[in-house]
């Protein structure tokens, strides 16, 4: 898919991680999720400038002001938001941020069924393309979409081997593969997790957590079927 072309001057907006306010700590890596999928749809908008997920999630659990933020991370505007996970059913809070004027330009809560967050995200990615007053034009003005699979499910297996997949560690690169393997066998044709997956292959071997013999052609492999 091509890149969203823009006939207005460049904006930028940070987006922070998500809180997770559920009840149990380990939901953690689906909030992480959530500020990791908007950011990349985000990023791929022309004319929008979106700081790495690298750069944002310095500021994870930071009691910073927000314009510090900002300063720090260039940008004019900051999405901030909490997810809350129980079951079934999910609780997504946004607000978008203008930095320079501590002023609110948007801010929504969304409970739904969990097999509707795809369309959450679908939602806070126009709503802050829209709140930017960031034009598409020509054939990109089709609304932004996230999803990658159809599979709730699969996505929140892939959301999980991302999530230990960030934390480069030797334990946790290797226990990234399980949940990305779980991803693809309930959608074969998931490209991300096919992906996430190569991607875990090739750091085993950097964090000496296995073979280069043994993970790199499994890394090839998983690259053709992304491809």
């Amino acid at each position: 898919m091509s890149s969203p072309a823009l006939n207005t001057d460049e904006k930028s907006v940070a987006v922070l991680p998500f809180i997770n306010m559920s009840d149990d700590a380990e939901n953690e890596y689906f909030s992480d999720g959530i500020s990791e999928e908007l950011l990349n749809v985000l990023v791929r908008v022309k004319g929008l400038r979106v700081p790495s997920r690298t750069s944002s999630f310095t500021f994870k659990g930071s009691d910073k002001k927000l314009a510090d933020i900002g300063r720090e991370l260039q940008v004019d505007h900051i999405l901030e938001g909490s997810v809350r996970k129980s079951g079934d059913r999910i609780r997504v809070t946004a607000q978008l941020i203008e930095v320079n004027t501590d002023t609110h330009l948007w801010s929504e809560t969304y409970t739904r069924e969990l097999d509707d967050i795809f369309a959450v995200q679908d939602e806070i990615a126009q709503a802050i393309v829209s709140a930017l007053k960031v034009t598409l034009t020509g054939n990109d003005q089709a609304p932004i979409q996230t999803r990658s699979t159809a599979s709730v499910k699969a996505y929140n297996k892939y959301l999980l081997g991302r999530h230990l997949w960030n934390q480069r560690t030797p334990a946790s690169l290797l226990a990234s593969v399980e949940p990305l393997r779980e991803a693809i066998a309930l959608d074969p044709q998931y490209g991300r997790a096919w992906e996430a997956l190569a991607d875990a292959y090739v750091l085993i071997p950097e964090y000496r957590s296995g073979s280069i013999r043994e993970y790199i052609p499994l890394a090839h492999e998983a690259i053709d079927k992304a491809l």
